[in-house]
């Protein structure tokens, strides 16, 4: 293939993956599973890119040698390879991780994820200043241009099978989402996480307070002891990290369907907000009421600090980051369930 084609395939590979990543995050019924299979094709294709890309590199040392712009390329080029190393182990291996100085454990996924973002603005800006901007139909429907991505392609798909079936030798069969189990039914084992920038919290029981509000005939402020007369619903749900781990356990509590009704809400409302002590919060259509349960104890134990004692929300069919923790908030809103952002921005 051409440098024309070659760079503009990687330029729009990565930009896909960049998609389809940001968008797997909000997936988590399998249903959506096919996000994750294109996302793993298109990476292993790039796999293949980068042969060509390599020889381009070279042919380009050799005629001008090594130039003030060259650093720059370099650093991309280590940023590439990295983001495909991870995410090919990852795909493999799964629980592999590297302790960060000044951070601690860090799982492979997210240096995946992390390295693919940091990758994004230094790889347009590169493309800008150094690829040619003039694409002909030709670089990508002649014959031979063809040909060779198809065979890309196709050797992304046979590599992407290769790693299916490996990643069961290599540990756990992981879930449709790539995540691997942990600590399933092991009450407060698995990992404690929170999403970005929120940290964990230790309740005072006695001065913790639940307040419902908003689209209700009944505003109400609960303790921990009515809420504890309330709770009488058990359910297994599996709860899926984007952090690249799930855990399946037995949650204890009361549904949000019950809570409400005791407030009562008005015919205006749509959508619930809840809210952590944190401030972060995530809205659910009112609908979905009577799939979401406020736990207060995971597998016959009460939850730990950092699994969002005294309260927690249990959602069923959602990524991790939207099973909110320390819940002291609820607001009953006319606003639609899709008034906010897909991923937290908190």
């Amino acid at each position: 293939m051409s440098a024309r084609t070659t760079n503009h395939a990687i330029l729009f590979l990565l930009s896909f993956e960049l998609l389809s990543g940001l968008i797997s995050f909000t997936i988590g019924r399998p249903g959506g599973e096919w996000v994750f299979w294109l996302h793993g094709i298109a990476g292993f294709s790039l796999v293949g890119l980068v042969i060509w890309k390599y020889r381009i590199v070279l042919r380009s040392f050799r005629r001008r040698g090594v130039v003030a712009e060259t650093v720059g390329s370099i650093l991309l080029a280590l940023l590439f390879v990295g983001v495909l190393t991870t995410g090919t182990l990852w795909a493999i291996l799964g629980r592999g991780s590297i302790d960060i100085p000044g951070y601690g454990n860090m799982r492979l996924l997210v240096i995946h994820t992390t390295l693919g973002l940091a990758l994004t603005i230094p790889l347009i800006v590169h493309a800008a200043l150094r690829w040619p901007r003039r694409v002909s139909r030709r670089d990508f429907t002649c014959r031979r241009a063809a040909l060779r991505l198809f065979l890309v392609g196709f050797a992304g798909f046979a590599l992407w099978q290769g790693a299916s079936a490996a990643a069961p030798v290599a540990g756990k069969r992981p879930r449709f989402t790539g995540s691997r189990e942990e600590a399933s039914g092991q009450g407060n084992a698995h990992p404690v996480t929170q999403w970005l920038f929120d940290s964990r919290q230790r309740i005072d029981a006695d001065k913790w307070r639940l307040s419902i509000h908003g689209e209700v005939a009944q505003p109400a402020r609960l303790g921990l002891d009515e809420i504890d007369t309330m709770a009488r619903h058990r359910s297994t749900a599996t709860l899926d990290c984007t952090g690249g781990w799930f855990t399946v356990q037995d949650w204890s509590g009361l549904r949000l369907s019950d809570l409400l009704e005791f407030v009562g809400p008005n015919q205006e409302a749509e959508s619930v907000v809840i809210e952590s002590v944190t401030g972060f919060n995530r809205r659910f259509s009112i609908d979905d009421a009577n799939k979401l349960q406020l736990a207060t104890h995971i597998s016959g134990e009460p939850l730990s600090a950092g699994h969002g004692y005294p309260l927690r929300l249990v959602a069923p069919g959602h990524r991790g980051y939207n099973w909110v923790k320390w819940v002291t908030r609820i607001e009953v809103s006319s606003k639609p369930s899709w008034w906010q952002s897909p991923l937290p921005l908190q």
